[in-house]
């Protein structure tokens, strides 16, 4: 009797739960339950916010992109927010800060590790990876991008500073294009023989046009005569015998009309910086992915022939340098997005739309997405100058930058101590003392746990 009852209890209690099984939403008359229908945030009548630096190419190129992003998804509206990269961190920050930043941004490389000391401050995309193709990148160069095992955003290309040459000042003065630091004096001598004191149209060998050229330019020299990198997890490599060489041999360059001292330095750190455009600059030391910018300032654009990216100053003849890279930039969505498959989504377009790749052309580089990549190829969109800057950094060793290393904080002192040096306020072991001293001492504010 007992064993009846139970058979009818679980009986009764598989049909009650059939039947609220079957009965749990309206029947749309197709099978289909209400409840079972997950609605497509892509449907949804959305508004997203885009923001990104550069120049007015750049500019142009992405306008055409959101607009064609906005015809094939037209419930997706995308306002955006662009300027020059001149204070656009301390913007970007001040955002992030109130909250009110774009819901896609594109970001420099060392934001990803500095905004956050070390901790992810961005959206990890693993989360969004439905709407965006993470496996369209190389795993390295996602690592690149990655912060506390999240991947905070993905990298456009990777790109390092080419020398863009002037060939004919070289040729008109009789002389090949530089190998060595040894070469560049030897131009020096020839090139900049009728130079004045703060002479407007003194002619230089090379020229570092604004900070950032000037500092990567000494790191550089730093990397190829010690063979260390500037920092390692937080720590300054450099001793103060090895950095007073180089500053000194810099210096012995700068005294020799081979680059602009402190004095002739133009105050234009851009591509329209008179030195460059009127041709009286053999060299600018710049992004390859920049190159197109500052071929078109060239003369007006009207001596393309006269431009060729050259090879990396060396020490010796036989000794090739292994070249610093980094992710030129990357494209990172923000934790506070109310619309992250949204977001997402427009990155994707970005990279695997045939027609936005064709409306960017040049104006961002070579890409590392492969899907982007091929794209690129098949267009012929990816020529010139930048095409050349690229093929020149591929025929050397990378070494992918320390990502604190372009942080405002710490490169901040590096430039202090240039200038100090550069105007006789430090002699070269003063100089050196402070540039480990000063550098050491804000990656331990700001970035050691």
């Amino acid at each position: 009797m007992k064993k009846k009852q139970l058979k009818l209890i679980v009986v009764s209690l598989f049909i009650t739960l059939l039947l609220a099984s079957c009965g749990s939403g309206n029947d749309t008359g197709n099978g289909t339950k209400d409840n079972d229908t997950v609605s497509d945030p892509l449907e949804e009548e959305v508004t997203i916010k885009f923001s990104w630096w550069g120049a007015d190419n750049r500019h142009d190129a992405m306008h055409d992109v959101v607009d064609l992003f906005q015809e094939q998804y037209p419930n997706i509206t995308v306002q955006v927010e662009y300027g020059a990269w001149d204070g656009w961190q301390e913007k970007t920050l001040t955002q992030l800060s109130g909250k009110t930043e774009a819901d896609v941004m594109q970001v420099n490389y060392n934001w990803l590790f500095s905004f956050g000391k070390g901790k992810n401050i961005f959206l990890d995309l693993n989360e969004v990876n439905d709407y965006l193709t993470l496996d369209n990148w190389e795993s390295s160069f996602l690592e690149a991008m990655q912060v506390d095992g999240e991947q905070a955003a993905v990298p456009h290309g990777m790109t390092g500073r080419v020398p863009l040459m002037n060939q004919e000042i070289y040729q008109s003065n009789g002389l090949d294009l530089p190998l060595t630091y040894d070469d560049l004096l030897a131009a020096a001598a020839v090139i900049a023989k009728d130079n004045t004191s703060t002479g407007e149209d003194n002619q230089y060998a090379y020229m570092n046009v604004g900070e950032f050229s000037l500092d990567l330019f000494i790191a550089q020299m730093l990397y190829n005569y010690t063979g260390k990198v500037m920092q390692t997890d937080g720590t300054v490599n450099y001793t103060i015998n090895e950095v007073k060489d180089v500053l000194e041999k810099y210096k012995a360059l700068e005294d020799a009309g081979a680059l602009p001292n402190f004095v002739q330095t133009s105050p234009i750190d851009t591509e329209s910086n008179p030195q460059w455009v009127e041709g009286n600059a053999g060299s600018v030391y710049e992004w390859a992915n920049s190159l197109a910018k500052w071929t078109a300032s060239y003369k007006g654009g009207e001596a393309m022939d006269e431009m060729i990216v050259g090879d990396f100053l060396q020490v010796d003849a036989d000794t090739q340098p292994n070249i610093y890279v980094k992710p030129n930039f990357g494209y990172a969505i923000s934790r506070n997005t109310k619309q992250p498959e949204a977001a997402a989504t427009f990155i994707e377009f970005l990279f695997t739309n045939e027609a936005a790749v064709q409306a960017s052309g040049d104006a961002l580089g070579i890409s590392s997405n492969s899907v982007t990549y091929d794209y690129q190829v098949a267009n012929e969109l990816v020529e010139g100058a930048v095409a050349q800057g690229y093929e020149k950094l591929d025929q050397y060793e990378q070494t992918v930058l320390d990502p604190y290393f372009e942080d405002e904080n710490v490169r901040g002192e590096r430039y202090t101590v240039y200038e100090a040096y550069r105007t006789g306020k430090f002699d070269a072991e003063e100089a050196a003392q402070q540039f480990i001293d000063k550098q050491q001492a804000a990656l331990d504010k700001y970035y050691q746990e």
